[in-house]
């Protein structure tokens, strides 16, 4: 392992054979010299002199004293900051910034309680960080990602040691989850029910509403036992149960009465809104719940009659508040990048993308706390169980700071958000650019007007003005939005031409109905345009599935350009359905080895998404990743030099300098264009 550089994987079997046999000289030797590579040198320094006390040859001696000087001449020459950020890093704490940022928990009319900043705040400021209350991993990832950290597992996993159901990454990872296990008088295993793990964090927000979490029960002590009921139960059920088990362990390690309730998080449930079966299902799990706590817990606490409508209403807030971890994973080509391989044939040839893996879901107090925004100020990313939020632009005093639930402008358009956070969430949002008729909302899934150069745009929705200055939005008659005319000098240049033929400066009302120009009134024929381009996507994403198992040929790729033709004249110029296209057919040229027309179809692609997001979005630094590994692969460094330039200036923008941590492909990239 240490041979190939996997330094992570080494250092864990090293602890391994350490726990094995405490002796052996070599292991404590071999992991001194990992810890040096990761420049962790005071732990280093003391694994050599462990080594060195058990070697008992002379030439073993000799060879341990040499590197021993070696490293302890780097460790003299790192000043007392670098020391302390190593300390830091082999303590495994977060990193931290200055503590500038403070917040406060305030009420607004419109959105209710939220986060806001009692000081300015500027661009790519760290502003929380939180561990969860309670955490769980997704069934989908039960097999693949510790079960704690929620990392990718090794080949060699660690199971829980009475269960085996959870998998974890490490001894230290199942220790965190499991608890103390130890053996009593007739040589079973059994938990160390008062172990407390001490998991205080160093944390930059100073709130008003801020929670203590000084102190960890471990979370899965309490699923063992026969039943296995957390690998058959439901995530945020198998979630809502570890918080009930927090507070009943901390109630009972505290003295207090064992007579309980639930625990009060004073969040938002929205029990009165849930239609009958989700109320049903609600109680029903509550009571599977109940029971499977009273199981474990037995004689040693007693329930009162309230107890299963608490655990209905906690159910409730964990369905509403729940934030899912995601982790980012570089796919299709991370491994070339990784080993800075060359791109001389074909099947070298990939476009490396950037993927969002849903690994888990938890309970953060503080960070539930946030409200939404379709174009947040708020950008959330995760390390293992760690929330991160950092700002994205200057944040005057006062004003509110939101994130996204998952919906933004630019991705789906004003309905789809709508239903999606009304499904999901239970409330409408207001924010800017649901309050504001938008101009990515009108072309996002928009057609060309049927005359050739007028840039309007033909929408399926119907939107007309009632009264000065607003307007209602609404589609098949239903879902009706009021929104407010936007200030369209506030666009750049080319929306601008666009929102000008929307919004004239004329006497006339506001009028756009379905199938017809919002500019010059032309009239197209929805059913056939729809029926056309569903044809048309249907062969481009026939080329890209053949192309995957290497069956293509000349008629194939003169049908997908084709169809992408057929989206360019029918679909409007800045619709996300093009932009979409153009990926899929670049994704394809990669595939077969025609780098330059990959380039040039991810390129048109990137300039529609710069229309519908905005130029320093993050899902344009992801997509710009994909045009990195096409300009390697045609051996443009230069080219692909600068590229990374501007995707590490905007990925600094959303992870500040967490960016290698968070995004470790991105030296990768680095690596690749400089070798």
């Amino acid at each position: 392992m240490h041979k190939l550089g996997l330094l992570k994987q080494c250092l864990r079997d090293c602890n391994r054979a350490i726990s094995v046999s405490s002796n052996y000289a070599k292991a404590w030797y071999r992991r001194g010299m990992v810890n040096a590579s990761l420049k962790k040198y005071s732990s280093a320094i003391h694994d050599l002199k462990v080594a060195l006390s058990m070697e008992v040859t002379s030439s073993g001696k000799s060879n341990i004293e040499q590197e021993l000087k070696l490293i302890l001449l780097k460790h003299r020459n790192v000043n007392e900051v670098g020391r302390s950020s190593s300390d830091c890093q082999d303590a495994g704490l977060p990193h931290t910034e200055p503590h500038k940022v403070v917040l406060e928990c305030a009420s607004t009319p419109n959105k209710g309680r939220g986060m806001m900043s009692l000081n300015v705040i500027s661009p790519a400021s760290l502003i929380h960080v939180e561990d969860p209350l309670a955490a769980i991993i997704i069934k989908s990832c039960r097999e693949t990602h510790c079960h704690y950290c929620f990392s990718e597992a090794p080949a060699d996993v660690v199971f829980c040691p009475l269960c085996t159901i959870p998998v974890y990454c490490s001894k230290e990872c199942q220790e965190q989850a499991v608890g103390d296990i130890s053996w009593n008088q007739d040589t079973s295993l059994e938990f160390n029910s008062h172990h407390l793990v001490d998991n205080a964090k160093l944390g930059l927000t100073s709130t008003r509403c801020k929670t203590s979490n000084s102190k960890q029960i471990a979370e899965h002590m309490h699923e063992c036992g026969g039943a296995h009921w957390a690998a058959v139960l439901p995530a945020d059920i198998v979630l809502a149960g570890r918080v009930m088990a927090q507070y009943i362990d901390k109630r009972l390690l505290t003295g207090k009465s064992s007579a309980i309730s639930g625990p009060n998080l004073d969040l938002v449930h929205h029990y009165d809104i849930d239609s009958p079966t989700s109320k049903l299902e609600s109680h029903i799990y509550a009571i599977v719940l109940l029971l499977c706590l009273q199981k474990y817990y037995r004689s040693d606490l007693s329930w009162r009659e309230e107890s299963l409508s608490q655990l209905v209403l906690l159910i409730c807030q964990i369905k509403v508040n729940s934030i899912a971890i995601v982790h980012m994973k570089s796919v299709d080509g991370g491994q070339e990048l990784t080993e800075s391989k060359g791109y001389s044939t074909a099947s070298d040839a990939v476009m490396c993308s950037v993927e969002q893996i849903r690994v888990a879901q938890a309970i953060y107090m503080s960070g539930s706390l946030f409200n939404h925004s379709c174009r947040p100020n708020v950008h959330t990313y995760f390390h293992s169980r760690t929330l991160f939020l950092r700002s994205t632009e200057y944040i005057e005093s006062g004003s509110p700071l939101e994130l996204s639930y998952g919906p933004q402008a630019g991705e789906m358009d004003l309905l789809e958000r709508q239903k999606s956070l009304q499904e999901n969430y239970k409330f409408s949002c207001r924010c800017s650019s649901c309050s504001e008729l938008n101009l990515s909302d009108l072309v996002i899934d928009s057609f060309c007007c049927p005359r050739s150069f007028c840039l309007g745009a033909v929408s399926e929705s119907t939107c007309y003005r009632s009264e000065e200055n607003f307007v209602h939005v609404s589609l098949n008659g239903s879902a009706v939005c009021k929104l407010s005319l936007p200030d369209v000098s506030k666009v750049d240049e080319d929306m601008e031409k666009v929102g000008k033929l929307f919004f004239r400066n004329d006497d006339a009302d506001l009028k756009i109905d379905p199938g017809y120009c919002m500019s010059c009134r032309s009239q197209l024929d929805l059913s056939s345009v729809v029926a056309t381009l569903d044809r048309a996507a249907s062969k481009i994403n026939r080329f890209k599935e053949l192309i995957v198992i290497d069956d293509v040929s000349e008629v194939l790729i003169t049908n997908a350009l084709q169809s992408l033709e057929q989206i360019k004249k029918l679909r409007h110029p800045y619709s996300k359905a093009l932009a979409q296209a153009e990926d899929k057919i670049a994704e394809a040229f990669a595939k077969v080895g025609d780098q330059e027309q990959a380039r040039k179809h991810c390129e048109a692609s990137i300039k529609i998404l710069e229309k519908l997001y905005h130029p320093k979005h993050i899902a344009i630094a992801h997509e710009l990743i994909k045009l990195i590994s096409i300009k390697l692969c045609m051996g443009d460094k230069a080219g692909a030099a600068a590229t990374v330039t501007r995707a590490e200036a905007i990925f600094l923008l959303y992870y500040g300098p967490d960016v290698q941590r968070v995004l470790p492909y991105i030296d990768a990239l680095k690596i690749a264009v400089s070798g």
